[in-house]
């Protein structure tokens, strides 16, 4: 068989051009023929249809269309997509993932700089770093006896064992926390150990830890996970972070329990994005917001474009590639 040929269905963006640099382009096409989309802009489901046949690879990204039967039912030739984003559940459909084609993800390099957007949302949150830098603007000085939470000491609580959650267990690691408790469904007891955690109930993490962090994938199940009863089980002066999915917290009960003052939380994404200019988030006091950065590093982008062509090239090499994702881990995906 001759080199394959790769549809490439991202639109020329500035966000396409983030994450295929002219160096990931040309690694790219020493590997392939790549026919790019030239349009102005996405592709949908039946321009896909119409144009895949006779093409051995398909790179997606953000928006793009799903591989629905009727566009399987056209790719004659298709042997692997490459997804240039995280979770690949809108793209997919069962005709793709019981055609034996391989579907690949560039969520390790996302996930690598979630975990540091949490890690600086934690440490700023807990210096009150939006505080004291408001204070000192206006001619402020500490007193003698001024403290703030710090990290070293404290227990964590982290909802979800995915690999944001595996690579904040390592920005964590010199930090001497006195312990980090992790709540999943797929995290097996044996293998807690491995990682230095301890496995609790839902409820019990949240009562029981001084910064709460989710990281769960957003499916039916977890939609509003952290409802009013949870909010309630979070400790006086504890930290609530959430750089997951806005969807998983019921929103305006966050709101009521931060008005009262006895948490703070830390947090990146939101019920509806953008944030509203009215939303109280965005003025209380005892919240520090980003505006859903999460990944959003020039070395994140790129790596996205390289993990795709790492895993090209793993799979012409006869290799499974790296970031190849199964039945399995679809399920566990979030649905947007």
């Amino acid at each position: 068989m001759g080199r394959y040929r790769i549809l490439f269905l991202p639109p020329p963006t500035p966000q396409t051009e983030q994450i295929f640099t002219p160096r990931v382009m040309e690694a790219l096409k020493d590997l392939a023929d790549v026919a790019c989309n030239d349009g102005p802009g996405q592709f949908d489901e039946g321009r896909l249809a119409e144009t895949i046949g006779g093409f051995e690879g398909c790179i997606t990204g953000w928006r793009s269309p799903r591989f629905s039967e009727a566009v399987m039912a056209r790719a004659d030739r298709l042997k692997i997509v490459l997804h240039a984003a995280g979770t690949v559940k809108p793209y997919v459909s069962p005709a793709l993932l019981t055609s034996g084609v391989l579907v690949t993800s560039a969520n390790e390099a996302m996930a690598r700089v979630t975990a540091e957007a949490t890690l600086a949302l934690i440490l700023s949150a807990n210096w009150k770093v939006k505080e004291w830098n408001a204070a000192m603007g206006n001619g402020s000085w500490k007193t003698r006896d001024a403290t703030v939470p710090g990290l070293q000491g404290l227990t964590a609580g982290l909802v979800g064992f995915g690999a944001v959650t595996r690579h904040l267990l390592g920005l964590l690691a010199p930090f001497r926390l006195e312990r980090i408790l992790v709540h999943s469904s797929h995290l097996r007891e044996e293998d807690a150990g491995h990682y230095n955690v301890r496995l609790a109930g839902l409820d019990d993490l949240i009562a029981s830890s001084d910064v709460v962090s989710l990281h769960t994938s957003l499916t039916p199940r977890t939609r509003g996970l952290m409802d009013d009863r949870r909010l309630s089980l979070i400790r006086d002066d504890a930290l609530f972070v959430n750089t997951g999915r806005g969807e998983l917290v019921d929103e305006e009960a966050l709101i009521r329990h931060l008005r009262t003052g006895r948490f703070r939380a830390a947090l990146d994404v939101y019920a509806e994005e953008p944030l509203p200019p009215s939303s109280p988030l965005r003025s209380l006091p005892n919240v520090t917001c980003l505006p859903h950065l999460g990944a959003a590093t020039a070395y994140c982008r790129e790596a996205m474009g390289w993990d795709v062509v790492e895993n090209l090239a793993e799979h012409l090499q006869g290799k499974r590639p790296h970031g190849a994702v199964d039945a399995g881990a679809v399920l566990r995906m979030s649905d947007h």
